[in-house]
């Protein structure tokens, strides 16, 4: 397995590979970061979707805004009204695994639901974004239960009452650069509300390109989650080194937390 792992950094770091997926075409590549490292992309449809280093760093996210779901972690620090100690986690939208590799091996303790609609999104992550690697180190530590992964519709996942509840929901579930219309609705809102413990927390990745129907689009969101929760924060997770667009992390949610970096609202 060793072996097999030394080849996929060095044999195939510098070819692009084409495997069908859902979504279209789904190119794998690698290209040179701003230091000098290799960096394999995972573009679907014409769409980065995902990213990883291919040195020591491969469990780490080359994306900021992927980077910026950790601010859930700050809902526990001590200067929260009632800290919420994130347990539970559950993602929507796999694609190539890069923010579950660094979740579950930074935060031991910390248990993982990934649901991903497209099976060919999961053996591309595993094959060649080091899902492999992370699920034979999980094991290794007696973690494996820590991650599960679905292979379904979101939506659906969403709107079954089973299982025990979320601390915490991230929603990166796209469509190119368009996020899939149940999960932003007020209705895919209220069913990821029933699925959170009391002060968990909504999070989504918004994209927001740099046109004006773009940003309309990022306020309405706001508006929306407004509707549901006590609070919403908006924190940019823009990535000066790869991204094409800009990226807002959203937090919805009842609890009050001192998260770093929230844009004032209105500004």
């Amino acid at each position: 397995m060793l072996a097999d792992w030394w080849d996929r950094v060095t044999g195939r770091a510098g070819k692009r590979e084409v495997f069908p997926s859902r979504f279209g075409e789904a190119a794998v590549y690698a290209m040179p970061a701003e230091d000098g490292s290799l960096v394999r992309m995972l573009n679907v449809g014409g769409v980065l979707q995902s990213a990883t280093y291919l040195d020591e760093r491969w469990a780490t996210c080359p994306f900021a805004y992927l980077r910026s779901f950790d601010h859930l972690f700050e809902a526990a620090l001590p200067e929260a009204l009632d800290p919420l100690v994130v347990n539970r986690v559950l993602m929507l939208g796999g694609a190539g695994f890069a923010y579950p590799k660094q979740l579950l091996l930074e935060h031991p303790g910390v248990a993982l639901d990934v649901v991903e609609i497209d099976p060919a999104m999961v053996q591309i992550a595993r094959e060649r974004f080091f899902l492999d690697r992370l699920e034979m180190q999980l094991a290794a530590e007696g973690r494996a239960d820590d991650l599960r992964i679905f292979v379904e519709d979101g939506e659906a996942f969403l709107r079954r009452s089973d299982g025990a509840p979320y601390d915490a929901i991230i929603n990166d579930v796209f469509v190119g650069r368009e996020a899939v219309p149940f999960f932003v609705s007020d209705e895919g809102i209220a069913c990821a509300r029933a699925r959170l413990t009391p002060g968990g927390l909504l999070m989504a990745n918004c994209v927001v390109e740099y046109t004006g129907a773009a940003m309309y689009r990022l306020f309405s969101q706001v508006e929306r989650l407004r509707g549901h929760f006590a609070n919403v924060y908006v924190i940019d997770a823009s990535d000066d080194e790869f991204g094409g667009a800009d990226n807002y992390l959203l937090i919805a949610t009842d609890g009050s937390y001192p998260f770093t970096g929230v844009i004032p609202y209105g500004d």
